[in-house]
């Protein structure tokens, strides 16, 4: 998705578009990593924006989140994860080993007995496989 798509979205809510704003946002759209911690976001933002404190990134970070820009992930003991929501269901393999991840692009939810879960309103999961990922294994 372009970034205009999510600035408009931004401006939808009311929301100031600030450059630092922007920025952070096109971190996780140009981004390889599928998932970023606030520490990885603020290393990269600081290329263009020296004098940005973590803070701020951690506050823009949960702002986004808040609004729906932005998913929230905790993968156990492990610092939050953040990614760009894009409302595309899905579920991770975490590599306990150098802290990877894989999305499984299923829903495991879908292969459940409905008997198992009857008379019950499933409102929000989260499904994770921890273990040890290939390139840690060779």
């Amino acid at each position: 998705m372009p970034i205009n798509y999510f600035i408009e979205q931004l401006q939808a809510k009311g929301v100031k578009i600030t450059p630092q704003r922007q920025e952070i946002i096109k971190v996780f759209l140009e981004s390889q990593d599928l998932h970023l911690s606030a520490e990885e976001v603020h290393r990269r933002i600081t290329v263009k924006f020296p004098s940005m404190s973590l803070d701020t990134v951690y506050r823009n970070l949960s702002m986004l989140q808040k609004l729906g820009i932005l998913t929230e992930l905790n993968f156990g003991d492990r610092k939050s994860l953040f990614e760009i929501n894009n409302s595309q269901h899905h579920h991770h393999l975490i590599c306990t080993k150098c802290g990877g991840s894989q999305e499984i692009e299923f829903c495991p939810l879908d292969f459940l007995d409905k008997q198992h879960i009857k008379n019950f309103k499933v409102q929000k999961h989260s499904f994770e496989i921890f273990g040890i990922c290939a390139n840690c294994m060779q």
